[in-house]
């Protein structure tokens, strides 16, 4: 179990250099985020984009080889430079640079030349808070709009997927709402009722209930004011939200209020997919590489 975002700095150095394919890298917070990954001896970057404007930046961040440099100035050859790296298995993470993201996630879709691997892409965010006993699983807040229980459904088995190459045995999953009851006005109620319904039938390797209220799967102290009986109220890994819109607010609030330290990655490809935004800290943005390196990984291949 982690108990902060800052833990996967050290179980990242135990990884041997995993080769990042940077898709528009010519930008300062981005190469700011390669070096420090970099010099942890964590990644390979190859970088792909505006090459004058690439070797500037590596001047200024002092940016140590190993290193390469693809020269390309269009975003969407870049992208499919990108996505062939993955294909050839040359590279084991995709990252977003200056790019507009419809134009990387394009390409990841792509039927002729795209990486995507399962049916679904989806987000997953970590959060640790200074007031908070273990890390939190946050999906999801920045993919899906408004996902129908099947999605939801993938989009859980992703997020444990991570957890489990985290070293989480049984991850702990809570279906998020606004109340703890199923009311048949409120959709996200009976969506997890459905879906907790679904895994009563599977064997699973997780543990889920739901829906929850946020303070029910955090508080263990609302768990015994509501008489809540379940093993992941109190004590969740990993919060499952109705929406983008109720995830991502979660998520942000966390980070620019709560004090959070985060890292977040999409799932689904072939390989982890870092999408970052400029508005993420330096060191949000070398969580999130370190978080991909990780979950590409897993805990059971660490190097001595």
């Amino acid at each position: 179990m982690l108990k902060s975002v800052n833990e996967l700095r050290v179980l990242a150095k135990k990884v041997n250099r995993t080769k990042c394919a940077v898709v528009f890298a010519h930008d300062d917070h981005v190469i700011e985020a390669v070096k420090s990954a970099s010099d942890l001896g964590i990644i390979y970057p190859i970088l792909i984009g505006i090459k004058d404007e690439i070797v500037k930046l590596i001047r200024d961040f002092d940016l140590k080889e190993p290193y390469e440099i693809i020269d390309e100035t269009d975003g969407e050859k870049a992208t499919r430079i990108a996505m062939d790296l993955v294909n050839d298995k040359s590279v084991d993470i995709v990252m977003k640079g200056l790019i507009d993201t419809k134009v990387l996630l394009k390409g990841v879709v792509n039927s002729d030349f795209g990486i995507k691997d399962s049916k679904l892409l989806s987000h997953v965010g970590i959060v640790s808070y200074p007031n908070h006993h273990k890390v939190l699983f946050a999906t999801d807040g920045a993919m899906n709009i408004s996902p129908n229980v099947e999605q939801k459904i993938l989009i859980i088995e992703a997020a444990v997927k991570l957890a489990k190459s985290l070293g989480y045995d049984m991850p702990k999953v809570g279906l998020v709402s606004a109340v703890e009851k199923v009311n048949p006005k409120i959709q996200s109620t009976v969506d997890a009722k459905e879906i907790v319904e679904y895994y009563e039938k599977k064997s699973i390797d997780f543990i889920i209930d739901g829906p929850f209220a946020v303070d029910n799967l955090v508080s263990m102290d609302s768990v015994r004011q509501k008489g809540i009986t379940s093993k992941v109220g109190g004590d969740c890994d990993i919060l499952v939200f109705p929406n983008l819109d109720s995830g991502n607010i979660f998520y942000k609030t966390s980070v620019f209020l709560a004090g959070g330290e985060s890292a977040g990655i999409v799932l689904g490809a072939k390989v982890p997919i870092v999408l970052t935004s400029r508005a993420d800290s330096a060191s949000a943005k070398l969580n999130s590489i370190l978080l991909a390196v990780l979950n590409h990984d897993g805990l059971s291949n660490l190097s001595n």
